[in-house]
């Protein structure tokens, strides 16, 4: 019918609109999309052919915002441009935006998991738990069965310290023959929070037999260790791990912890070497802390924002930083455009706050990694005047005295990574790291981004 009426009136923005949802309604996403962009030429700022192309654009996977905001600007209450606004903004990591998004859509959010999901956990980012407690417990009555839902309000409670409560949601999923592995790594760090480092041992070994290559499950585990002063249970456990995930440079750096702990300071040193070998980035302070976080992000799109922010703002030390780092976590080959970028954004931080550490320690790595020892160990050294506790600058510096040969100072220097790493583990509240689940094919996958 749309297509007889457009061969009479082929300007007529309301058919091409009426087109769009025929097409969309037979999941043609594509022509659907077509028709609602042509109607919208036709005639700039027609609701309906707007809301079809937000809702279009966010079926198809795309960034959808731009078109909701215009959605907006006509309705500014619209609840359901408000839910996709949350849940694309909680996917995009800008989760206060999507906490107030959500809250604006309470009425049609409430029969959503998805959406209540995505605000549960927006909630546990901007450290508001018992509101991401109360969100996660109704998306977990709309899908009991879920196994995501059931790890996402365990982890909800953990955070809020409610440990009794979070072992309860969780038992469904640790007890009997459908066990998750995630859920038992879940249960150990809760089980070591309340003191019964027995069980929390239990469970990350039922995770590993789970899943003989689960990285968080061998990363716990070798925290555990090294909290008890037991680094040889770990070293063994690692050891596993790594004729599992030869490759795997988290597994060799935390090795070379517990090695460096009980004195085997050569084999501790090969540790670090290989670590770095097959990471030269490689960061100490997260990587050490006995927790992986797995997370997808659109890198596309912080790197957009992340430039457009240095250009408005370019006498603003953090931002250049936030650029550099960015720009690092995308890997890029020595020499390229985006290596050359990075260094520049890097530089450019240092020298806007030459206090900023953080900047100072990309730098570092980033030296070392290129070759340029010296200039490595010179932001090391200019980190370590700023903040003594610095892991970071400190693990740098080991590396590039153990490339010079240095071995007495990179045994020093071990001695005291070890030491700032029990001072940090004794002050540091324990927090867990939220990531988002769903149920798969396998039992428990990451399904997008968390906070």
């Amino acid at each position: 019918m749309s297509r007889s009426a457009l061969a009479v009136s082929p300007g007529d923005y309301r058919i091409w609109t009426l087109r769009g949802m025929a097409s969309g309604g037979n999941g043609d996403l594509t022509g659907a999309l077509v028709a609602y962009q042509h109607a919208l030429r036709l005639r700039p700022g027609y609701l309906a052919a707007e809301e079809g192309a937000a809702q279009t654009e966010f079926q198809m996977g795309r960034d959808a915002r731009p078109v909701l905001r215009q959605v907006l600007s006509q309705r500014p209450g619209d609840p359901n441009a408000h839910m996709l606004l949350g849940i694309l903004d909680s996917r995009y990591g800008n989760c206060s935006r999507a906490v107030d998004h959500f809250h604006k859509a309470e009425v049609v959010i409430d029969h959503d998991p998805e959406a209540l999901t995505d605000d549960g956990v927006c909630l546990a980012s901007v450290d508001r738990p018992k509101e991401a407690v109360r969100v996660l417990r109704e998306a977990l009555t709309l899908a009991p069965e879920a196994s995501f839902a059931q790890y996402n309000l365990a982890l909800a409670e953990f955070d809020a310290h409610d440990l009794d409560e979070a072992l309860l949601t969780l038992s469904p999923l640790v007890v009997g023959s459908s066990t998750h592995a995630n859920a038992l790594v879940l249960a150990a760090k809760i089980e070591e929070a309340k003191g019964d480092t027995e069980r929390a041992v239990t469970d990350l070994r039922s995770a590993l037999l789970a899943n003989p290559e689960d990285l968080d499950a061998y990363m716990q585990f070798a925290s555990l260790s090294f909290d008890h002063a037991s680094p040889q249970v770990g070293v063994d456990i690692l050891n596993e791990g790594i004729g599992q995930m030869p490759d795997q440079p988290r597994l060799y750096l935390v090795r070379g912890i517990l090695l460096a702990q009980i004195g085997k300071f050569a084999q501790a040193a090969g540790d670090f070497d290989k670590a770095a070998k097959l990471d030269p980035r490689l960061e100490f302070l997260r990587d050490s802390q006995g927790l992986v976080e797995s997370q997808e992000h659109n890198s596309a799109a912080a790197l957009s924002r992340f430039r457009a922010a240095v250009k408005a703002h370019p006498q603003e030390a953090y931002g250049w930083y936030l650029l550099a780092e960015a720009l690092s976590s995308e890997g890029a080959p020595k020499g390229s455009a985006e290596q050359l970028e990075e260094m520049h954004a890097a530089t450019t931080a240092v020298e806007l706050d030459p206090k900023l550490v953080a900047a100072r320690d990309l730098l570092s790595g980033a030296y070392f990694e290129e070759g340029n020892i010296q200039a490595s160990i010179r932001q090391s050294k200019a980190a370590i005047a700023i903040d003594p506790k610095d892991e970071q600058a400190v693990y740098h510096l080991m590396l590039a005295q153990r490339h010079l040969g240095h071995n007495r100072q990179a045994s020093a220097l071990v001695q005291e990574l070890l030491e700032l790493r029990s001072e940090a583990k004794a002050g540091r509240r324990s927090k867990p790291v939220y990531r988002l689940y769903e149920q798969g094919s396998a039992g428990v996958a990451a399904r997008a981004s968390g906070p």
